[in-house]
């Protein structure tokens, strides 16, 4: 069944989609919070210990549970997350509730075999989904795992003119995996969700290949080996509603780096794979005798089937692809060909609009955009027959590693991932520098206090950053 979509208005003069979403999420931990004021907290032990009295699991077995603590109630309800009841240990819980789907997502470090894996599941408030298993390197030990939520709601148009909500839900995983001589490397891959049903892929990706080789005078610059901001990735909410911010600390580049990662609109998808498809099918006639009428056809297609797009958009995009098509005369190798012509229209739809969706803030030098395939085959669109989910990852800043103190390590970054505040708190205080000018700030101070506990502190040190 073919699809078309409502007409959305971009905002921002022309800039970005206005797809209905919720924004990301903070980086989760153990313990969130639940749309009806239940508190969900994730509980590690023995079965034993955990479930006394019970006999249905040896006693011995380590397992995770989470405990629901509703409004009114005086004692929580304790749950056991199900595939944890094997012999293996399960470490480094992390929670994230998601308010649209009402489901508490469990994410944890396990092993299968010989391999070292990463397991999320949900809990809808009755059931387990089946847990999605995160491999990367399968002989790695995986740490930190932490996670933030992105999703979009579409109105589909079916041929007989009804409409459906439709929605996709974007799990941001982050985590490290142990390199040789037991140094971190900080990993990232995006968990898609088409109306609740997982789409089966998650490419995984080293967030260090993102960053540009230390300079000479950075080298130079960088303090010793700090183990401790190595290992201190976080994952928070962007700066609009279908983007997260990732801050990390690379030794092997010599550099504390923040990446934004920026789930681009499914129309942008759909425009792309429409109009390589269609520029395939006409060209056989008009390639490469009559390139100007095959910019012309496929102009006037990208106007037609660019109806969820604003139409002084949809027309730069048209009037630019038509410019590519009348310039491929001199085109060599793979290039000339229809398929060719047909794949660079393609790249430069995404290409244009990702810049404009982004509102021009994009780098092409520091900026990646990779395509998550759905081998389901939904949404039929590409020449595999898969649907392509088109997700961005931006260098937003790079520096040096700061020199800090003992204690412990955390990190806050600006909505747009441009600044950075290092943290590292101790008994009585909490100390922190934050970036300035390329480098960093001289060290300040932020006392503790019957007033100001820690999680207040951190509260305060991330407005800092935030609202700078």
């Amino acid at each position: 069944m073919s699809k078309q979509r409502t007409p959305l208005v971009l905002g921002l003069a022309l800039l970005g989609l206005a797809a209905t979403a919720l924004p990301g999420r903070a980086a989760s931990r153990d313990t969130a919070l639940g749309s009806s004021g239940e508190v969900y907290q994730v509980k590690a032990g023995n079965y034993g210990d955990l479930f006394p009295g019970s006999r249905t699991v040896d006693a011995g077995t380590p397992v995770l549970a989470i405990d629901i603590t509703r409004p009114g109630a005086a004692v929580p309800q304790r749950v056991l997350i199900p595939d944890t009841l094997d012999p293996a240990p399960d470490t480094s819980p992390s929670l994230l509730y998601e308010n649209d789907s009402q489901t508490v997502y469990a994410l944890w470090a396990s092993q299968v075999g010989t391999n070292s894996v990463l397991k999320l599941a949900g809990f809808d408030g009755t059931n387990w989904s089946s847990p999605i298993q995160v491999v990367g390197n399968p002989w790695a030990t995986k740490g930190s795992p932490q996670f933030a939520i992105t999703r979009e709601t579409f109105q589909d148009i079916a041929d007989d003119g009804t409409t459906a909500a439709k929605h996709r839900t974007t799990l941001h995983l982050l985590w490290q995996e142990e390199i040789v001589g037991g140094l971190p490397e900080t990993f990232y891959t995006p968990v898609v969700f088409v109306e609740g049903v997982y789409t089966g892929i998650n490419p995984v990706y080293k967030l260090s290949d993102y960053l540009p080789e230390p300079t000479a005078a950075n080298v130079a610059a960088a303090p010793p080996q700090q183990t401790t901001l190595l290992r201190a990735p976080t994952i928070q909410a962007g700066r609009d509603q279908r983007t997260v911010v990732i801050a990390f600390a690379a030794q092997s580049m010599q550099q504390l780096a923040t990446v934004e990662v920026d789930v681009l609109p499914e129309e942008l998808s759909r425009l792309s794979e429409k109009a390589r498809s269609h520029i395939i099918e006409i060209g056989r006639a008009d390639y490469p005798n009559n390139l100007p009428g095959l910019a012309e056809k496929a102009r006037s297609h990208i106007i037609e089937i660019g109806v969820a797009f604003h139409p002084e958009l949809v027309s730069s995009i048209a009037d630019q692809v038509a410019s590519v098509i009348r310039a491929n005369g001199d085109a060599e190798g793979a290039a000339a060909t229809i398929e060719g012509l047909a794949e660079k229209a393609r790249s430069h739809i995404i290409e244009i609009g990702a810049k404009l969706s982004g509102r021009g803030l994009q780098d092409g030098d520091l900026t990646k955009i990779v395509q998550v395939d759905d081998p389901s085959g939904e949404d039929t669109i590409t020449p595999t027959g898969q649907a392509a989910y088109l997700i961005q990852l931006r260098l937003a800043s790079a520096r040096t590693m700061p020199r800090i103190g003992p204690g412990t390590v955390k990190l806050f970054v600006s909505e747009d991932g441009s600044d950075v505040l290092v943290s590292w708190a101790q008994t009585d205080k909490v100390l922190y520098r934050l970036s300035k000018d390329g480098g960093w700030g001289d060290a300040l101070t932020l006392a503790l206090s019957p007033s100001i506990d820690i999680n207040k502190a951190y509260d305060i040190l991330g407005q800092r950053v935030r609202n700078r």
